[in-house]
C-alpha cells in the first residue's frame, strides 16, 4: 500500500518544501469539484505541517454550496490565475491549461493526457482518477495530522468522482480510500453526499426535460437563462436517471457566459476530450472523464438584447450551435 511516493520522491519533495520562502499560493483549476478542493486543502495542511503559510485560490464557481460551507475561509475565489511573488503550486491542474505562462514550484495531480513541456521544480502527474488519493498517500508518508474535515473531504472526493467506488477506480484510490476511511466524520460525509436542494433547482429541472434533445443514449437539454450556474451539474445528473441515458449535456446562459455541463456513465467515454473537440476554441475545458465543463463568453454569439423574444433568439441559436457541435463530436467518438 503506498508505494509510489517513495523514499527518494519524499526526499525531493521535503528538500524542495525546506526552500519555500515561507509563503505558497496554491491554485486549482476552474469551477473545482471536491477531487481539487480537496487535495489542494491537503497541500495546505501539508504546507503548514512545514510551518509555511498558505493560500488556495480557484476561478469559476464551486457547484456544492455544502463544500463552499466547509471550506469557507481555506479558498479564495479570484478572477484569473496570474504570476505570485510567492512559489506557486498547482493542484488538480496542469501549467498546460491555462493561457498564462506560470512555471509553478510544484504541480500535483491526475491526467490521462499529454503532459510533455511541463516546466517546475518538483512534479508529482500520475493516471490515477483522483487528485485526493494522490495527496493521502503524501499525508500518510509525511506524518501530517489529519483532522477529521479533512479526511471526510479527501473520502468524499474518491466517492464522488468513482460514483462510490463503482466506475473508473484505480488501486491507489482503493488504498486511499482504505487508509483515509478510520477518520472520517460520518455525520459530515452525510451532509456532502446529500446537500439540500434549491427550489431553483427544480424549476431548472422542470425546463430541462422539457428542452430535452435524445439521441440515442445520449442527451441533450437546456435551462434557459439563470442566474446560479450552480444548479446545472444537478439537473445533469438527474438527466442521466432518465431510462436508456447514459451522456447528458446541459448548457445555461448568464449575464456574461454559457455554461456547459457534461457527464456520463459510459466508461468508454471522455467528457473532457470531448468538450475540448466541441467547443475547444471557444473556451478552456475543464474536468475529467466522466465529468466535463466549459465557460464560453456571451461574446461569442452577441451580446443578449433586453427583449424577451430577442433573448429567445438567442438562446435557441446557442443551442443550436451547441447540439450540432456536441452530437457531431458524439457521432465522430
Amino acid at each position: 500500500m503506498f508505494n509510489i511516493f517513495n523514499f527518494w520522491k519524499q526526499r525531493a519533495f521535503k528538500r524542495h518544501m525546506s526552500q519555500q520562502d515561507r509563503r505558497l499560493t496554491i491554485y486549482t483549476r476552474n469551477n473545482p469539484d471536491s477531487d481539487a478542493l480537496a487535495s489542494s486543502l491537503a497541500l495546505k495542511r501539508i504546507a503548514e505541517h512545514y510551518n509555511i503559510d498558505a493560500s488556495i485560490y480557484y476561478t469559476g464557481t464551486i457547484q456544492n454550496k455544502t463544500l463552499i460551507n466547509i471550506l469557507g475561509d481555506d479558498v479564495i475565489n479570484t478572477p484569473s490565475i496570474s504570476p505570485s511573488r510567492n512559489p506557486i503550486a498547482f493542484v488538480d491542474i496542469l501549467p498546460t491549461e491555462i493561457v498564462e505562462k506560470i512555471v509553478p514550484a510544484i504541480v500535483l495531480g491526475h491526467t490521462l493526457g499529454n503532459t510533455e513541456g511541463i516546466r517546475c521544480s518538483y512534479r508529482d502527474i500520475r493516471t490515477t482518477e483522483t487528485t485526493s488519493s494522490i495527496l493521502i498517500e503524501y499525508l500518510n508518508k509525511l506524518g501530517v495530522a489529519i483532522d477529521k474535515q479533512l479526511a471526510t473531504l479527501l473520502l468524499f472526493a474518491i466517492r464522488d468522482k468513482t460514483k462510490t467506488l463503482i466506475t473508473n477506480i484505480t488501486l491507489p484510490d482503493l488504498e486511499a480510500y482504505w487508509f483515509i476511511h478510520k477518520y472520517v466524520d460520518m455525520e459530515l460525509l452525510n451532509s456532502l453526499e446529500h446537500p439540500a436542494v434549491k427550489l431553483d433547482t427544480f424549476e431548472d429541472l422542470s425546463r430541462a426535460i422539457g428542452n430535452r434533445v435524445i439521441k440515442g443514449t445520449s442527451l441533450f437539454t437546456t435551462v434557459g437563462y439563470v442566474k446560479d450556474p450552480g444548479t446545472i451539474p444537478k439537473v445533469c445528473k438527474y438527466m442521466l436517471d432518465i431510462e436508456g441515458i447514459s451522456t447528458s449535456l446541459v448548457f445555461a446562459v448568464n449575464a456574461t457566459k454559457i455554461h456547459i455541463f457534461a457527464e456520463s456513465k459510459n466508461m468508454e467515454m471522455n467528457m473532457k476530450n470531448i468538450l475540448k473537440k466541441a467547443f475547444g476554441d471557444w473556451g478552456e475545458a475543464t474536468g475529467g472523464t466522466s465529468t466535463a465543463s466549459i465557460s464560453i463568453p456571451l461574446g461569442v454569439f452577441g451580446i443578449a438584447a433586453d427583449n424577451e423574444k430577442a433573448k429567445q433568439l438567442l438562446l435557441k441559436s446557442i443551442g443550436d450551435s451547441i447540439s450540432t457541435k456536441y452530437f457531431h463530436v458524439l457521432e465522430a467518438e
